[in-house]
């Protein structure tokens, strides 16, 4: 079955969503979805990566839309913070000014709330289109899809807020009375239930998955279907990205994958770049591309193995581009070198592909592994936070109906933290090993291209939300004793300005890893720019998954063009990592994979 038939199988839902590991080619997909579904119906292309490349590839030949989460949130507030601040103002012991500016901050996690709430608006908007989405990668997908409880519980807030409002009037009138911000808060709860109903409708919602036949990727696509099969959403079958065909000079097949991720639909492997739509809707039909290489290819680059590494040193990239094995292979390195030394290796990235790097085989002694779960990090503080809050409230009311109201209020107050918000724990581990004398290095596997760039800027945007954050839920600090409110909120700020300032000085560099492909290509050289913008120091770039000389025709094609595309990088110095046609599995391979 072509692409474009597996298309067909899913014509009739209003929203289809691709998603994947970084770099598996879920906007490829999306793209040609998109393209071969416009030629019978109106069709919208969404994106939620904040790194997309739709602008690279397209010009005009698709309707599409990037998230902009911020103009997203300032609009949501337009429509509805000031019924926020009655409901708050009735139903809690905070003002209204207090409200607005914990409100009016620019929340950790935002991006996600305004993907999955935009995602249901333009449904709505259009109802005659199809929605095709094509994701962030896998941890921020499962983040934004986690929104739907998110606004679930910002509901109940709401209603916790005007419940003690009802139960006043209750009691001064002696009959159950209801106003606007009743009906306010109805419509709320049931603008989130139908677009959470939409997205849970196998008739009318389908996510697709995209992955390879790695086995790393493999195993993270299989989490992905459960996590999003457990949140209600229909998977109709699995694209298998750059699929080996019968007479593909004899490069390993993919039988493994397709067996464990069963229905798959092929996506061949192509021997030309698929950076136009013209590319991509041929290649979707089952076009083979042809071969040959690009005129004017340059002569082969010079090889560098000149790496800059520091005490802290970030992976950085567009998804799927190899950051997980180079920090690895980084880290080993080093460990072996030095075993007189202690190292980290530490993934941020919420997917955490670095445990399967490791999951077969015990690192070295003076090597750790680190994957932070800051989800359960974030419901124990959570959870504490309430305690307090409720022993706090207690200690203030004289009694009466109204200390029930205001310490559930306050309470579900704290719980609609954005997905996103735990992030700050992953600063706070951060901060932690950069002031451990005994660590000679800390080596950080970061997400994708957008999300590093928000996790750098977390220091000072997140600054702001948890001072802020602190001063709301402290007001009554001399009622609540010394523990895990204070203490953790102080810990988060310290944390922050702590990493803000080694992130920028030169005992941290960052390494970007890119692939030799015109539109990673691209997008590389904007993060080099971003990086050096925010004033942290470049450690050098990587070339990965280098197509190697041999006598294949379809790769002789590709490599001619991939020389062609790292000419535009502009940098002489480029560590090259040729492909290799049998994934690196092993510690041992992986050790000999970056020349440091």
């Amino acid at each position: 079955m072509t692409l474009a038939a597996a298309f067909d199988r899913v014509a009739s839902r209003r929203v289809i969503l691709f998603g994947g590991k970084g770099g598996v080619g879920k906007t490829t997909v999306s793209i040609a979805a998109a393209l071969h579904l416009a030629k019978s119906r109106p069709v919208i292309l969404f994106t939620t990566d904040p790194a997309s490349n739709l602008s690279d590839i397209l010009h005009g030949e698709l309707r599409t839309e990037a998230l902009d989460a911020s103009a997203l949130y300032r609009r949501f507030l337009d429509r509805n913070l000031e019924s926020f601040l009655e409901l708050g103002d009735r139903g809690t012991y905070l003002d209204k000014d207090e409200l607005r500016r914990f409100f009016e901050l620019s929340l950790p996690g935002v991006d996600e709330l305004m993907a999955w709430m935009r995602i249901g608006e333009l449904a709505e908007e259009n109802r005659d289109a199809t929605i095709v989405v094509d994701t962030a990668p896998t941890g921020h997908t499962l983040r934004m899809l986690s929104s739907a409880d998110h606004f679930r519980q910002f509901g109940e807030a709401l209603d916790s807020m005007q419940a003690k409002h009802r139960g006043m009037m209750r009691q001064f009138t002696r009959r159950d009375v209801r106003d606007a911000m009743d009906a306010f808060v109805d419509q709320f709860e049931a603008d989130a239930k139908r677009r959470r109903d939409l997205l849970t409708d196998p008739a009318q919602a389908a996510f697709v998955p995209v992955t390879l036949s790695e086995p790393w990727v493999v195993e993270q696509t299989e989490r992905l279907i459960r996590d999003v099969r457990a949140d209600g959403m229909d998977v109709p079958f699995v694209v298998l990205n750059r699929a080996v065909s019968d007479d593909d000079c004899d490069r390993t097949r993919d039988d493994a994958a397709r067996k464990r991720l069963a229905p798959v639909v092929d996506a061949p492997r192509a021997c030309a770049p698929l950076d136009t739509a013209e590319a991509i809707e041929r290649w979707s039909a089952g076009e083979r591309s042809a071969g040959g290489p690009p005129a004017g290819t340059p002569a082969a680059r010079r090889q560098s193995s000149d790496l800059q590494l520091a005490r802290l040193t970030f992976l950085a990239g567009k998804g799927g581009v190899g950051k997980t094995t180079s920090a690895a292979s980084i880290a080993l390195q080093l460990a072996a070198q030095h075993p007189e030394k202690n190292y980290t290796v530490i993934s941020v990235d919420p997917a955490h592909t670095l445990r399967d790097v490791f999951a077969h085989e015990t690192p070295p002694k003076n090597l750790t592994v680190e994957t932070i779960d800051t989800r359960a990090k974030w419901r124990r503080f959570r959870d504490n936070l309430g305690e307090e809050i409720e022993r706090a409230i207690g200690a203030i009311t004289p009694g009466g109906m109204t200390v029930a109201y205001d310490a559930d209020a306050m309470k579900k107050l704290v719980e609609i933290a954005p997905p996103g918000a735990d992030e700050l724990f992953a600063i706070t581990r951060l901060a932690d090993l950069i002031a451990d004398d005994s660590q000679s290095a800390i080596i950080v596997d970061t997400a994708p291209t957008g999300h590093f760039l928000r996790l750098s800027d977390l220091p000072a945007t997140a600054g702001e939300w948890v001072r802020e954050f602190m001063r709301i839920l402290l007001r009554y600090r001399e009622l609540i004793p010394a523990g895990s409110l204070g203490e953790e909120l102080i810990r988060a700020s310290k944390a922050l300005h702590a990493l803000e300032e080694a992130m920028r000085s030169d005992s941290t560099r960052v390494i970007v890893v890119t692939r030799p492909e015109r539109i990673v290509i691209a997008e590389s050289k904007r993060l080099i720019g971003e990086v050096e913008q925010r004033g942290m120091r470049l450690g050098g770039v990587i070339a990965n998954y280098m197509t190697p000389e041999n006598d294949c025709g379809c790769d002789q094609s590709m490599r001619a063009y991939e020389m062609a595309a790292l000419e535009t990088l502009g940098r002489d110095n480029v560590v090259m990592i040729e492909r290799r046609d049998e994934p690196v599995t092993t510690l041992g391979d992986l050790a000999s994979l970056v020349p440091i």
